[in-house]
């Protein structure tokens, strides 16, 4: 869902009762951070959340991630195919891929947490009952 606010568009992007929005601003200011992977896995969350939501920022993220791996290619750290679209979508992805990875372990060291929490309750509960 796109709201225009101010002559800049806010994406609002619902995931399983999370509400998560940025504006085209900031996600503009964090494409460099995006490139030289300098977010924190919630902003690279928001941020990606954004420009797969927006032409524009998109875009935009694609004209720099398209320098940086020319100036790559150029330096001789890179070799092979120069598909920036693929190589930009693969990138996401694998980021994508980063930040569902660390929520699952943030879910199951909770359940863990609980768990030891439970058992303890359940061993002070059963301490002095006896």
């Amino acid at each position: 869902m796109r709201l225009l606010s101010g002559g800049s568009a806010i994406i609002i992007v619902r995931k399983k009762g999370a509400v998560q929005n940025m504006d085209c601003r900031t996600a503009e200011s964090l494409v460099n951070g995006y490139i030289n992977h300098s977010l924190s896995l919630k902003e690279t969350e928001r941020f990606i959340a954004h420009v797969r939501e927006c032409p524009a920022c998109y875009e935009e993220l694609e004209t720099y991630f398209t320098v940086s791996m020319a100036i790559q290619h150029l330096d001789g750290e890179l070799g092979g195919t120069m598909n920036m679209k693929r190589l930009l979508e693969q990138d996401l992805k694998k980021r994508e891929w980063r930040v569902t990875n660390w929520k699952v372990q943030r879910f199951i060291g909770l359940l863990f947490l609980c768990g030891g929490v439970g058992a303890l309750l359940a061993l002070f509960g059963w301490l002095f009952l006896f």
